[in-house]
């Protein structure tokens, strides 16, 4: 009997310290997240601040209550910028940004399509950017790739020779920096950002005051939209192996 009533004692103590524990746990939770928590008017006036450096002036009409909506809804500067993606032809329907994924990219005809995804909003930007050759070629017998691509006349070299594995980093990089270089020479005041990499990269098109609001009020530099320089270093890509215009 003195047993079976040590062994109930024994049980109901550490049944007692496992309920605090867990209670203790939970209301550190609780607290967590009430730090994390972003009230509506943070929110609206982030968003009001977008509307008026013209983040949606490329979205249809129809769209632009919708989106600014889920803007507010998802608010969360700890976490990823949102969009509304078009079920129908998968892009963003702010067409600011941009699913990006790195391994896409870097393959076969993966450049072609990411331009082809940024075609609506050159459109809308007035940008011309006319493709009159691309030139991809891996060579089996040394096992690099060659590269090129002709926009608007001027031949960029993507790779040359590469050899250093996949270029999932590589090729985003090299895309958004020639993009970027077009964009300068026409003076046009939005360039392209880098966000994340590998499969869950993004790609932002934003004016300089767009991308300075965004940079102070998102706090992850691994999803927030980043200069193209700034995105090579926190990724560890050796951008002197492949940018040609600085060596």
């Amino acid at each position: 009997m003195t047993t079976t009533i040590l062994t109930v004692l024994v049980l109901a103590i550490i049944a007692g310290l496992w309920f605090f524990k867990t209670k203790g746990q939970a209301r550190q939770t609780e607290q967590q997240g009430k730090a994390t928590t972003y009230s509506k008017d943070e929110a609206e006036k982030f968003v009001k601040q977008l509307d008026e450096l013209g983040y949606f002036k490329y979205a249809d009409k129809s769209d632009i209550d919708s989106l600014k909506m889920n803007f507010i809804k998802e608010f969360d500067p700890t976490g990823e910028l949102t969009s509304i993606w078009d079920d129908n032809t998968h892009l963003p329907k702010d067409f600011r940004y941009y699913f990006c994924d790195g391994e896409n990219v870097f393959e076969q005809g993966g450049v072609d399509d990411l331009l082809k995804d940024l075609k609506p909003v050159f459109d809308k930007m007035k940008f011309k950017c006319d493709i009159t050759n691309y030139f991809e070629e891996w060579d089996d017998k040394n096992k690099w790739l060659n590269q090129k691509i002709t926009i608007n006349g001027t031949e960029y070299i993507i790779y040359k020779n590469f050899k250093d594995g996949y270029g999932w980093g590589e090729t985003p990089f090299r895309i958004a920096q020639i993009l970027n270089k077009e964009l300068h020479k026409r003076n046009i005041n939005e360039q392209l950002y880098l966000v994340n990499g590998g499969n869950d990269g993004r790609l932002a098109m934003l004016s300089k005051g767009q991308y300075e609001l965004i940079y102070k009020t998102y706090k992850d530099k691994n999803w927030k939209p980043l200069d193209i320089y700034e995105w090579a270093k926190i990724n560890q890509l050796d951008i002197n192996k492949f940018d040609y215009w600085n060596k």
